[in-house]
């Protein structure tokens, strides 16, 4: 079994008729305090999605642990996917291991957060490790919060150097979303300006950088930002 497969097993059943019928009968004594009860209790069942996220996002945090580790003793079984990256693309058992622990750290990204990254990247006059952990840091926590899976490891690949990757991650964290890559001038040294959207009719900020990864991660951050504060 797949740990998304195990994860999703951890929410129980909800029955919408039973919330129905407990806030019919709560209406027909609307003063009794059995009613105030039974009105505390339909929302806090309703509220449970949240905590059964938090518990998904548990599991999967265990089982990425163990994975690792069968990967580095060489014990992956062959038919897993995950199998294939190596000596794949990661080349090592090693390598892929640590990407996979990189899908550990779930917890949600705040804005703050990614203001701090922006700034980091707005700085940034090449590509790094480092500002490829940063981007990969906004890509698992985005797509891992909710409904994480072994098949949305990346793969090998360096964001702030790859367009390919790059534009990977954006699309699997705005499947609705799209983006646009130019050139600040007609020089081909002129700083990349890029755009990146949630919607058709989206109409983002541009952002420039020295190199073209780098401005379409610039700007994918910046939707990001100006998304979550919409949200809030």
């Amino acid at each position: 079994m797949d740990i998304s497969e195990i994860a999703s097993n951890a929410e129980p059943p909800r029955n919408d008729d039973l919330l129905g019928q407990a806030r019919d009968l709560a209406a027909q004594a609307p003063d009794a305090p059995s009613s105030a009860l039974l009105l505390e209790l339909c929302a806090a069942i309703e509220a449970g999605p949240r905590d059964i996220a938090e518990i998904r996002r548990e599991i999967f945090r265990d089982a990425v642990k163990g994975i690792a580790n069968v990967i580095r003793n060489g014990q992956l079984p062959a038919e897993l996917p995950l199998a294939k990256m190596v000596p794949g693309g990661y080349g090592s058992p090693e390598l892929l291991a640590q990407e996979i622990e990189k899908a550990n750290a779930t917890k949600p990204i705040t804005i703050g957060e990614l203001r701090s990254i922006r700034g980091k990247v707005k700085a940034a006059e090449e590509p790094s490790e480092a500002i490829d952990d940063l981007a990969k840091r906004i890509y698992y926590a985005k797509i891992f919060d909710t409904n994480p899976s072994t098949e949305d490891i990346l793969p090998p690949g360096s964001p702030s150097r790859s367009l390919d990757l790059m534009s990977m991650i954006i699309q699997r964290v705005l499947p609705n979303g799209w983006w646009t890559l130019g050139s600040n001038g007609e020089n081909l040294s002129d700083p990349s300006i890029a755009k990146v959207g949630t919607w058709a009719g989206d109409e983002p900020k541009p952002e420039s950088a020295p190199t073209p990864a780098l401005a379409l991660l610039s700007a994918f951050i910046l939707t990001l930002i100006e998304t979550a504060k919409k949200d809030a």
